[in-house]
């Protein structure tokens, strides 16, 4: 007998996710569905531009929708294609870049229900910390009218 689940069927426009036009062309975090995954779609007409390298406190799986793209993962370099899919382990430093010729497209699917980031640098610290992308996507007039609170440490 099957158990029941916790969550209801639901459905999000692309209206209501899809930022065409820019870097991170979409976010939509899994808290927002009840659920474990968010997903983010990332997209660069620019050869050799892409996520540079982070991590993150959970695996991450990228899949490949347009174009090439060259991923440092550890201490691996990988190239993929349209169709291929790659895996960046929990606290693995990765990144990707563009390889052209044309655009590269990938939805990332991160096994979290928020968007956790820490960009590497020098060292980690606090500061380094991306919660949600939510703010990144916003034109500043609609930041304006977010409330205060939305990120935790």
């Amino acid at each position: 007998m099957p158990i029941e689940s916790k969550t209801k069927p639901a459905k999000v426009t692309a209206s209501e996710w899809n930022n065409t036009g820019r870097e991170i062309r979409a976010l939509l975090e899994g808290k927002d569905l009840q659920t474990d995954i968010t997903l983010n779609n990332y997209g660069t007409d620019k050869v050799g531009e892409g996520p540079p390298l982070h991590v993150h406190p959970y695996d991450e799986i990228f899949t490949i929708t347009e174009g090439r793209a060259r991923f440092t993962v550890g201490d691996k370099t990988i190239d993929a294609e349209a169709g291929d899919v790659i895996l960046g382990p929990a606290n693995i430093p990765h990144g990707y870049q563009n390889l052209g010729p044309g655009r590269l497209v990938s939805l990332d699917i991160h096994l979290s229900q928020e968007w956790i980031q820490y960009d590497l640098a020098d060292k980690w610290d606090q500061s380094s910390v991306r919660i949600s992308a939510e703010s990144k996507m916003k034109s500043e007039e609609s930041q304006s009218g977010q409330k205060d609170g939305d990120s935790h440490a």
